[in-house]
């Protein structure tokens, strides 16, 4: 029996692949999540998936934002002469 190919073949090399887990960057949100959770409740879910940054797309309408993700956001937006608990759009 011949092989084709196209036949997918597995390597087999003497020496092992070491492959670093990801970054731990917090749990994934939803949008109702970062309003309440990281905003307070001060904005709307539709304000956070349009102006909150690095927003994760799973699907068709299924977006998330990672937790660590979002507050490095936030300091970001921050203006250094206010206080570390209140966040703006400055």
């Amino acid at each position: 029996m011949a092989r084709s190919s196209s036949a997918l073949q597995v390597l087999r090399g003497s020496t092992e692949q070491c492959v670093e887990p990801p970054a731990d960057r917090g749990r994934l949100l939803t949008a109702a999540q970062v309003a309440a959770e990281l905003f307070n409740g001060t904005v709307s879910t539709a304000w956070v998936r349009r102006n909150v940054a690095h927003k994760v797309v799973l699907g068709h309408s299924t977006v998330r934002w990672y937790a660590t993700d979002v507050h490095a956001w936030i300091t970001t937006k921050r203006c250094p002469c206010e206080p570390v608990d209140k966040a703006t759009d400055c």
